[in-house]
């Protein structure tokens, strides 16, 4: 990912169920909120189920959906950085 993003732009998040729970693997939206707090949404709270986590999908308005697991994570580091967290897993107070 080179492309900087704005961690305050409000962004829909999407969950793409199970092959087993939705035979047509339709998207699911979960919420709207700010991309900081999509991103620790899905490597925070989605950290206990690795599907979910690789089936997360960021949907932006101002350009393409941010799809990669790896693009997810980088953001959430950016997010942790920019609030003063250092080290994955210390989540900053306003995540």
């Amino acid at each position: 990912m080179t492309t900087a993003h704005d961690l305050e732009e409000m962004v829909d998040l999407f969950a793409i169920g199970r092959p087993s729970r939705n035979a047509d693997l339709m998207p699911v939206k979960v919420a709207t909120l700010p991309l900081k707090k999509a991103v620790a949404v899905v490597i925070e709270d989605w950290s206990d189920d690795k599907f979910r986590q690789l089936s997360a999908v960021i949907q932006r308005q101002t350009g393409p959906a941010i799809r990669s697991l790896d693009d997810i994570r980088h953001l959430y580091d950016c997010a942790c950085a920019d609030a003063g967290c250092r080290k994955r897993g210390n989540r900053p107070a306003d995540l």
